[in-house]
């Protein structure tokens, strides 16, 4: 697998999210994620050298040949120059996708190195990281997804997915031996 390229493709759909920053989107006419009107009322329980964190989750959802799409957004950042997301998404009906990234381009000096995953969950419960085919056809449908637009709203009915999000955060703690808690 091919670190830098999945770096680059988990940073290419959290920027097209307006998780992050970036030169190549439309900063002033993209909607955010990272919104109010998508904050839902869960929390992410992170544990911290013995202390625990509430991070925010926001959920959204569109809906693509009459099956709805759904995404939530961890902000697991625990720096402000150092934001560290984990997003589900998931089409009804079809695998889920988890995609993490610790964004490490802020940091001028000494960065921390980067911690990128994307893992696929077919059965609800186990997840696996993807590889390179598996990466581009995400990016490819996140991609074609941003230039068809769509109506996006609040999630709704999004329990399936609040679960798919807490078991990609275990398996990403797993994945690089930490500790957080979903």
């Amino acid at each position: 697998m091919n670190i830098k390229l999945t770096e680059e493709i988990a940073y290419h759909i959290l920027a097209h999210l307006g998780a992050l920053p970036a030169n190549f989107t439309a900063s002033d006419t993209a909607r955010s994620m990272i919104d109010r009107q998508f904050l839902l009322p869960e929390k992410l329980k992170l544990t911290i050298d013995n202390q625990e964190l509430s991070k925010n989750i926001y959920g959204c959802q569109v809906s693509v040949a009459g099956k709805d799409l759904r995404l939530l957004l961890a902000d697991c950042s625990l720096e402000k120059n150092l934001p560290e997301y984990c997003l589900m998404v998931q089409l009804k009906g079809a695998p889920a996708y988890g995609v993490y990234l610790l964004f490490n381009r802020l940091v001028k000096e000494n960065p921390p190195t980067t911690e990128v995953l994307i893992a696929l969950s077919s059965d609800s419960k186990n997840w696996m990281p993807c590889n390179t085919y598996l990466q581009a056809s995400l990016l490819a449908s996140m991609e074609q997804l941003r230039d068809v637009g769509g109506q996006w709203g609040k999630c709704q009915s999004y329990q399936e997915q609040l679960n798919l999000l807490f078991s990609f955060v275990a398996f990403r703690d797993l994945f690089f031996g930490g500790a957080d808690e979903g």
